[in-house]
């Protein structure tokens, strides 16, 4: 089984926001797949299971909120036997421009505290994740309220092509593994 993680906040006042781009993620490959997200309140995260290729694969959105994101990640791991080699995290990135999509297989968090969650709840950099970029802010704004922000209306056309390829990276990593998506994903989607 493998399990994709879409990293963001719970509740409808963070729907749109960029830092829910992970959510966005997940949520269109559950559409793609037919599934809805059934709440666990033991796992503390909503969910649902697809079939992808030959693979079981579970969706799941956090609700721990993305500051705590490794809380989830490890209950899901303990329930379901997973190793870390089977799990994606699917977040924001304001370092990648809007329009760029790029898979790692380790490193550091780069700064972003939902990875940074993940890694020290699981004592390991080793974590495969799918950045989507968001781009920075215009100099001197925060950037807290930027990544809390909703994407305005011209932007929303470049973030459903990254959501679409996104989801297609994440059916591409189930099926054909790391190596592949870091040769054949990591490049701006839309500029």
């Amino acid at each position: 089984m493998r399990v994709i993680f879409g990293l963001g906040n719970p509740g409808s006042k963070y729907k749109g926001t960029r830092h829910n781009i992970g959510y966005r993620v997940v949520e269109a490959l559950a559409e793609k797949e037919s599934c809805r997200f059934k709440r666990s309140f033991r796992l503390n995260s909503s969910l649902c299971q697809v079939r992808i290729g030959e693979e079981n694969v579970l969706l799941i959105k956090p609700h721990t909120f993305m500051n705590n994101s490794g809380v989830c990640v490890k209950k899901v791991m303990s329930k379901y036997k997973v190793l870390a080699s089977d799990i994606l995290a699917v977040y924001d990135d304001v370092d990648l421009l809007m329009g760029a999509i790029r898979f790692r297989g380790s490193g550091s968090s780069g700064g972003h505290r939902g990875i940074a969650s993940i890694m020290a709840m699981l004592n390991t950099e080793e974590i495969s994740r799918l950045k989507v970029g968001i781009g920075r802010p215009e100099s001197g704004a925060d950037i807290v309220d930027y990544v809390l922000s909703d994407f305005s209306q011209s932007e929303n056309k470049i973030v459903d092509q990254m959501v679409s390829c996104a989801v297609w990276a994440c059916c591409d990593w189930v099926k054909f593994g790391s190596e592949y998506v870091m040769k054949n994903h990591n490049r701006t989607i839309v500029q």
